[in-house]
């Protein structure tokens, strides 16, 4: 195996041997972000922890791009998604375009995103589709 770096600093922890996304949680307002930074967005307090965010979710919207950007070949499905503690993440999902619907359940998963030219993987998050009875509409 190659050198792997992380997509951005911060996005993913490392936990038993696997990545997991970390948000931040205000000890003061009780509000959760994503990604981990030093002050609180909702209430500019210090007082914050590092938690581990839920891994399943529900698609809010997306969008599609059907010309290549950067590393990554079309279709390229990104969204927002709702998360249980209140946070709304945006990020890629893997799945067929006519599977992807506005309310699905989504799970996130990690891995290699992108491999550079030098052979250097870059590892991210991405979402994938839940249960198939989860509903929404196109």
């Amino acid at each position: 195996m190659g050198k792997q770096i992380i997509f951005h600093s911060g996005a993913l922890d490392e936990k038993d041997g696997s990545f997991i996304q970390m948000g931040n949680k205000c000890k003061i307002c009780g509000k959760t972000s994503y990604p981990a930074v030093e002050l609180c967005p909702f209430c500019s307090s210090e007082n914050v922890e590092k938690v581990a965010l839920s891994t399943v979710g529900t698609l809010f919207s997306f969008s599609v791009t059907r010309v290549p950007v950067g590393p990554y070949k079309p279709p390229i499905i990104g969204g927002y998604v709702d998360l249980p503690e209140g946070t709304r993440v945006f990020g890629q999902i893997h799945a067929k375009v006519e599977d992807v619907k506005t309310g699905m359940k989504v799970k996130v998963q990690t891995g290699v995103i992108w491999t550079e030219k030098d052979g250097t993987e870059v590892l991210g998050y991405y979402y994938v589709p839940g249960q198939a009875e989860s509903g929404g509409s196109k």
